[in-house]
């Protein structure tokens, strides 16, 4: 059996820290279809001082121009012919509120943290500061796997909770999904009978008819896309020499720069698909997960689902105020040499997937000290809504196997 030497700085060698937190990557696929301007002019509106947003939405319909009988006015033929403007709908949201915490004891600086050397004699401040650096880091990745759950419901559901897990219908956002692009197939994909390219073409028809929009991307749950590449009528497909109907993998094809967003990160391109109807679509699967509250892995894209969408349509992304007293000179500077970072530009942790997305206007870093001057608390505040805007351009099946529930 060996024993260890005593710790000296010649027998005794300290390897650099592994930090598990800082390389698990944190996915924001979904956040990729908001806040963008050229995706349809897509906002991020930040609003420090207001707890509400106020968004006009005017609908648009694809009609054709009238043909008469000359000397005869088109009004009196059908009152449906006269144009019309300014027909909108005028929406007024609060804003939620998620706060994240983390103390500091006086009695935790005084020991040794993880990595450091024990003949470094690091002091008091530094092991502050490094301690306040991973509270504030852990709070920033936890709202950004907050704000891709939020906006894959957003996207998926056509609304998203200001509270998680509430079932109260007033605490959710609800960006009035038409109620025909939330459904389950006629007949599971995993059973006989079932039309996969009928499903998907009926899906881009009714996308085509009430969002108006083309859609150019197909999202598979992990068990369906399984399902898909195994069914007899889409291997058919595939196997016809000479045609690309559906093609799994990417050679021979170049994918459209406007979706090179969204492998970077996180999704999965799987091929190409045209329907019998000659639509095209990517096909891309999304495997990240997040821990829930009761410590289990849940996907972002859920099983069981399909989701088929215009990446490109208009979703916009509000951040609120926070809920605290206006910050002082005074409190900035204090928290400035406390932990060696600006409350004002919080940093971003380095493995965020496609990091551009996440602006620190995002967020709100402030800390106060206890009374006694034991502890001090880290606290980051955040106040976000995904509005899935041009809500009609995308489309949800559900419970797309049958024999489970999920």
């Amino acid at each position: 059996m060996l024993t260890p030497n005593t710790v000296d700085a010649y027998s005794r060698f300290m390897d650099e820290l592994f930090d598990e937190k800082e390389v698990i990557n944190v996915s924001t696929v979904w956040q990729q279809f908001f806040g963008k301007p050229g995706n349809g002019g897509s906002k991020t509106i930040y609003s420090p001082d207001s707890e509400v947003v106020d968004i006009d939405i005017m609908r648009g319909n694809e009609r054709v121009a009238a043909m008469i009988h000359r000397g005869t006015d088109s009004r009196f033929l059908n009152m449906m012919r006269n144009t019309s403007t300014q027909d909108y709908s005028s929406f007024s949201r609060v804003y939620p509120l998620c706060e994240e915490l983390g103390d500091i004891t006086a009695s935790q600086i005084n020991k040794r943290m993880a990595g450091e050397n024990p003949y470094e004699a690091m002091s008091r401040f530094m092991r502050l500061r490094g301690l306040a650096r991973e509270h504030h880091m852990e709070h920033i990745r936890r709202y950004v796997r907050l704000f891709e759950i939020l906006a894959g419901l957003s996207l998926m559901g056509g609304q998203h909770p200001a509270i998680l897990g509430s079932t109260n219908a007033d605490n959710w956002y609800d960006f009035r999904r038409n109620a025909a692009q939330i459904v389950q197939p006629a007949v599971p994909w995993n059973q006989a009978g079932a039309d996969i390219l009928g499903d998907i073409d009926n899906a881009i028809t009714i996308l085509r008819q009430n969002g108006h929009v083309r859609p150019n991307v197909i999202f598979m749950g992990g068990d369906v896309c399984q399902v898909f590449l195994s069914d007899t009528v889409i291997q058919s497909f595939a196997d016809i020499t000479g045609y690309s109907f559906v093609r799994a993998g990417t050679e021979g094809y170049t994918l459209p720069s406007n979706l090179a967003d969204l492998v970077d990160a996180g999704a999965d391109v799987i091929g190409r698909l045209t329907t019998p109807r000659g639509r095209t679509l990517w096909i891309m699967t999304y495997d990240a997960v997040y821990t829930d509250e009761a410590g289990d892995a849940q996907p972002y894209l859920p099983l069981q689902t399909v989701f088929i969408a215009y990446y490109g349509a208009r979703c916009d992304r509000y951040f609120g105020p926070p809920e605290r007293l206006p910050i002082t000179s005074v409190e900035n500077a204090w928290y400035q040499e406390m932990f060696g970072m600006n409350m004002l530009e919080p940093m971003k942790p380095a493995n965020i997937k496609s990091s551009g997305i996440v602006t620190p206007a995002m967020f709100y870093c402030d800390a106060y000290p206890a009374g006694d001057k034991k502890k001090v608390t880290i606290r980051t505040q955040s106040a976000p809504i995904f509005a899935t805007t041009q809500t009609d351009a995308f489309f949800t099946y559900h419970h797309v196997l049958g024999g489970s529930e999920s």
